[in-house]
């Protein structure tokens, strides 16, 4: 009796072995046969990110270039060649990065105008009439957004989704750019949020990229900042809605900024 409990415990075993390594293996190749591999895996410890996303609605969205089938994805668009009357607004990363669009703006005709906001969040913007008044009153044709540095830390960013989705639909349908976060550390997801909230081709994932940074290693310096602007140029063609992004040319001289500082309001 004690050997027929003794075969049929090991029989139970062999099976779960196989069922632990068809779940968590790759498809396996006997001969001309392919044992594909089973959802287990994917069942017992699902993508916490996925998880989130699906939460709040944007799994369809998000990933943008690896979810959108092929013939609905956002095609290249002509250049829009007229002069734009160009809005940045955003964190205190806005700074830097209005110096350098600033020259961009005198090189291509465009009209520059720039808000910074220390220590700026999405919640602030979407819950102060900010942003609605300074676009009524600047009635800019192109919006670049500096939004998301001050959340990198939020264990959950997805809770932030409401906020970007109230402050693109004060934008409505001016065309923008969000431009991500600089993110220095790599286990927030923030960036993956933004991208599945944002317009396909309206935004730019800066995270990934190198930056010379400050003391505070948090904000890029001057010249990082720059250059991380002729970046967000040279990609300008790959968006939904190119404009004129010529490099500056060294003659320029001096460039009005017209930057706008708001004291910090912590929310």
């Amino acid at each position: 009796m004690k050997s027929s409990y003794l075969a049929l415990w090991l029989l139970l075993a062999g099976a779960l072995a196989i069922f632990l390594i068809v779940g968590f293996s790759d498809d396996i190749k006997l001969g001309d046969y392919t044992v594909k591999k089973a959802p287990f895996a994917e069942t017992l410890f699902p993508d916490s990110a996925k998880v989130e996303r699906e939460n709040y609605g944007l799994e369809a969205s998000g990933g943008m270039e690896a979810t959108l089938p092929e013939e609905i994805m956002p095609k290249e668009v002509p250049t829009d060649s007229l002069p734009k009357n160009i809005l940045l607004f955003g964190d205190s990363m806005t700074m830097n990065l209005a110096l350098r669009f600033a020259k961009y703006a005198k090189q291509n005709g465009h009209q520059m105008h720039a808000i910074n906001w220390d220590s700026s969040n999405t919640k602030i913007w979407a819950e102060t009439d900010t942003l609605s008044y300074y676009i009524n009153k600047l009635k800019p044709d192109f919006i670049f957004i500096s939004l998301g540095s001050n959340e990198v830390y939020f264990k959950d960013p997805y809770k932030r989704h409401p906020y970007v989705k109230q402050i693109l639909s004060v934008i409505g349908d001016v065309p923008y750019v969000w431009i991500g976060p600089p993110t220095w550390d790599n286990r927030t997801a923030i960036n993956d949020m933004l991208e599945a909230t944002c317009r396909p081709g309206s935004f730019f994932r800066s995270s990934g990229m190198e930056f010379k940074r400050k003391k505070d290693k948090i904000h890029p310096t001057r010249e990082a900042s720059a250059l991380w602007v002729d970046s967000i140029m040279r990609w300008m063609p790959k968006s939904a809605h190119p404009i004129l992004a010529d490099f500056p040319s060294d003659s320029l001289g001096k460039v009005n900024s017209n930057i706008i500082l708001l004291k910090a309001l912590n929310k």
